[in-house]
């Protein structure tokens, strides 16, 4: 114990969050109770058969009724992580698994590198004892569902239900306040964002395209032959020259002429894994090519996760060069679809999914419940390589019992047409990021893993419902081209009711009754918001915009210097902050005009509260001591005198002695 001279009977301390063990004072009690008290807080203590009393620096007492062991050894082992990892399935930006080696485990710290673009984790971990439990702070955590930012270290507590730490601090009064924390094994994670020291010129990958007639693809229906090769800017994977087929893709942003920043469509003979993303055969380079707009597919697409939509699209900035010359900053994803890397589905052969789309270059049919344009975009009954177990029909009579029963059937029929956590997770994300897309229609998909199951008309049964997602086409957010036509991104629209913008009557009926005729969509649809807000979604969307940019920057920049038309030369330092302002206004407009709903909450662990009473009131514990016989103890708990005492009979040595409960100095 530390001997510092005292002159106040109230001090207060700061709890250290790394003890070594001769710097604890631990209490075992009944039940698996384990109390550990910083030394720095402790005058002395005393045990007797009623338990322990422990006299602490503020000049109070804790009481521990029932108590029987008393150490300055730690009396029981502390649990390690047995394993530890960032698992790709749990973080919807990392294409890799991290994870902690086995020499990592047996020590206090864990260093990791991670490739992906965010500072937020989930970590999969097992303890060595399986009654353990793990903390952050006062938080505790779950494997494979908390979360943190590991921007810097993250320390956790590894330690029982039962074991606690005491700490004493100054309350917002003034005064002294007495509470526990977790006590166990410290355990510190630190990650190295890979993002954050890049190679590459621009800091993201680098994918050359080089084509066989030497040509850059002018259309959307022929593949031309070509090979690709991928820098991985020393974060993601390198991929060497492989060969590959190209064409153009798209709608309104498809340019007919070389000079235009058209997006494109490639694919591979045999399942291919670039940048270590989930390997398929299909892949998309998104152009962003309207100004400003190159931020806008990512962020939307990490809003679409984080709302737990189905299947969302990975993005991730890339500079594209076609036949050596620069085409711009483009976004390497997926293609929607019944893909592994997409939508992936143990078993196709009764699945399809649905694209609602006002575009007509494609066939399509509309006769339903909302006259709303639909097209079959898996699979390709023309293509004839599936072993399917049902037709075109099939498919349409699926949707049009959904649709029917939407419309006509009772309120909360349809509940059992559509997928409701998919179809709120949607129906969120959109009305989050303003997407005006769903006012056309146009790039709504949804799918059904069995279009047999579909049971009868009006009943609402359905064992396999509409699942609506991927979420796709997302350059028509964020306030843009809306009221006022200006082209700008989040500027317009953070305070706009979403439904009241819509131009088409049928599909303004097919959004309102799929958001608005149940009372348990509208109860989920509140709920996900309510959990949104106050689960640390909402922070991790904000600082996402600020971890996108800061990657992706040089490129950004550099895309005003490529050779195509649309040389977008937007500051989008100044999109990150809008952006940012943005996303904070038009969350809290849409969760107040909500209806609220009681929430289910699952509580959160409560610590018991100290027992601290008045020094003098503790003696009682003490069976050999009291107030009047006037016992003298030095400040490690022995008696230093007997019998009556006097400052002035030169008894005692200079020091700091507990005489009568009270701390006196005697110089």
């Amino acid at each position: 114990m530390r001997n510092t001279i005292l002159s106040a009977i109230i001090l207060s301390f700061a709890v250290t969050t790394a003890m070594r063990a001769q710097d604890v004072l631990y209490i075992q009690s009944p039940g698996d109770t384990l109390t550990a008290i910083p030394s720095d807080y402790v005058l002395c203590y005393n045990q007797d058969d009623d338990g322990v009393s422990v006299m602490l620096t503020t000049g109070k007492s804790l009481l521990l009724p029932g108590a029987f062991n008393v150490t300055q050894e730690c009396p029981v082992a502390m649990p390690r992580f047995a394993s530890y990892r960032f698992n790709n399935k749990h973080n919807d930006q990392l294409f890799q698994d991290a994870i902690a080696s086995e020499d990592e485990l047996q020590k206090d710290t864990v260093h990791l590198s991670v490739a992906q673009i965010g500072k937020y984790l989930t970590a999969s971990f097992k303890l060595s004892d399986e009654d353990a439990q793990a903390w952050v702070g006062t938080t505790r955590q779950v494997s494979k569902v908390s979360r943190q930012r590991m921007e810097s270290p993250v320390t956790y507590t590894l330690g029982h239900e039962k074991w606690r730490l005491l700490q004493i601090a100054e309350d917002e009064a003034g005064g002294t306040s007495y509470s526990y924390i977790p006590f166990g094994r410290q355990v510190t994670v630190s990650v190295d964002f890979l993002t954050d020291h890049p190679t590459s010129q621009y800091n993201v990958p680098r994918i050359d395209i080089t084509t066989a007639n030497g040509l850059v693809p002018v259309s959307k229906e022929n593949y031309i032959e070509a090979t690709i090769s991928i820098d991985g800017g020393g974060v993601y994977p390198d991929m060497p020259t492989t060969d590959m087929l190209i064409k153009g893709r798209g709608n309104s942003s498809w340019g007919q002429n070389n000079a235009s920043k058209n997006p494109y469509h490639f694919k591979f003979a045999e399942k291919m894994k670039p940048l270590g993303m989930k390997a398929g055969k299909h892949w998309i380079l998104l152009s962003n090519k309207q100004s400003g707009s190159m931020m806008c597919n990512a962020l939307e697409q990490k809003a679409s996760a984080l709302a737990g939509c189905a299947a969302p699209c990975h993005i991730v900035p890339v500079e594209l060069y076609i036949n050596g010359k620069y085409r711009g900053s483009y976004n390497l994803t997926e293609k929607v679809g019944f893909h592994n890397n997409s939508v992936s589905l143990d078993d196709e052969s009764c699945a399809a999914m649905l694209e609602l789309d006002t575009y007509d270059d494609e066939e399509y049919w509309w006769y339903n419940a909302y006259w709303v344009e639909t097209k079959i975009h898996d699979p390709d009954f023309e293509d004839g390589d599936e072993e399917l177990s049902f037709d075109e029909w099939d498919v349409i009579s699926d949707w049009q019992t959904a649709l029917n029963t939407l419309r006509y059937g009772e309120p909360d029929d349809y509940t059992g047409c559509f997928n409701v956590d998919y179809l709120v997770s949607y129906l969120f994300a959109n009305e989050l990021c303003f997407n005006s897309e769903l006012q056309h229609p146009k790039s709504v998909y949804l799918y059904s893993e069995n279009v047999l199951d579909n049971g009868f008309e009006l009943t609402g049964i359905d064992d396999t419902p509409w699942i609506f997602g991927p979420m796709w086409d997302c350059d028509w957010s964020f306030g843009y081209n809306v009221d006022n036509n200006n082209g700008t991104y989040f500027v317009d629209c953070a305070q706009t009711k979403y439904y009241d913008v819509w131009l088409q009557p049928k599909v303004l009926g097919l959004w309102y009754d799929l958001r608005y005729r149940s009372q348990i969509v509208d109860k989920a649809y509140y709920t996900l918001w309510y959990k949104f807000m106050n689960d640390g979604r909402m922070q991790e969307l904000i600082d996402y915009v600020q971890d996108y940019y800061d990657y992706a920057a040089p490129s950004l920049k550099h895309n005003s210097k490529s050779v195509v038309s649309e040389r977008d030369g937007t500051n989008y330092l100044v999109i990150v902050k809008r952006a940012v302002d943005w996303f904070r206004k038009r969350a809290n407009f849409v969760f107040n005009s909500l209806t609220p709903y009681d929430i289910e909450e699952d509580p959160e662990p409560t610590w018991p509260v100290p027992y601290i009473i008045d020094t003098k009131d503790a003696i009682h514990l003490a069976s050999s001591t009291s107030v009047g016989d006037g016992i003298i103890y030095n400040l490690a708990g022995h008696r230093a005198s007997n019998g009556k005492w006097n400052l002035d009979n030169g008894q005692l040595k200079p020091g700091i002695y507990i005489i009568g409960g009270r701390k006196v100095v005697v110089k």
